[in-house]
């Protein structure tokens, strides 16, 4: 029996049957095959027999993403920083001159936390990979197999390590 995904072929062994199956993974009754790029479906899969697996091991990771606090932060920093700075630039004067020293440097503590704060923050709404479950199988002698899902808990893959650990104690 063959089975396409993602432009490839997956032949089935004799006595082979599909258990449970995704974008980027295939459980069967004696293999289990995963995307070699987790998360994203790929034309190189990865797989092992269900004997050789060790108890799947599953993990939420990720940042969820905080980009409009940061944008909000980045907004108002530079607006403190700019209501200090364009009068000074143009016309030499110092706005906040006239007050005491204490509240002159709060205020310029202030900004530049705000728009620090917002950059960071910003910064890594981009960087960091967003909220996702992952499910660790590890084969001792060879590459362990990684599958991702969206989602911090998610309920399909729970539904794949019940379904493995079924189709396991079945082998």
């Amino acid at each position: 029996m063959k089975i396409e995904k993602q432009n490839i072929t997956i032949n089935l062994l004799d006595a082979e049957e599909r258990i449970h199956e995704g974008d980027t993974f295939l459980l069967t009754n004696h293999r289990l095959m995963v995307s070699s790029k987790p998360g994203r479906a790929s034309n190189v899969w990865e797989e092992a027999q269900l004997e050789e697996c060790l108890d799947p091991k599953l993990k939420n990771a990720g940042k969820s993403s905080r980009k409009w606090l940061g944008y909000r932060l980045l907004v108002v920093g530079f607006a403190m920083i700019g209501l200090q700075m364009i009068p000074y630039l143009f016309f030499g004067t110092n706005v906040l001159g006239k007050l005491p020293g204490l509240i002159e440097s709060l205020y310029f503590l202030a900004s530049m936390l705000t728009a620090t704060t917002g950059s960071y923050l910003t910064l890594g709404s981009y960087l960091n990979r967003p909220p996702h479950t992952s499910i660790l199988f590890g084969v001792p002698g060879s590459k362990d197999l990684l599958a991702i899902f969206p989602g911090w808990d998610s309920e399909e893959a729970s539904e794949l390590v019940s379904k493995y650990r079924r189709a396991k104690r079945n082998v």
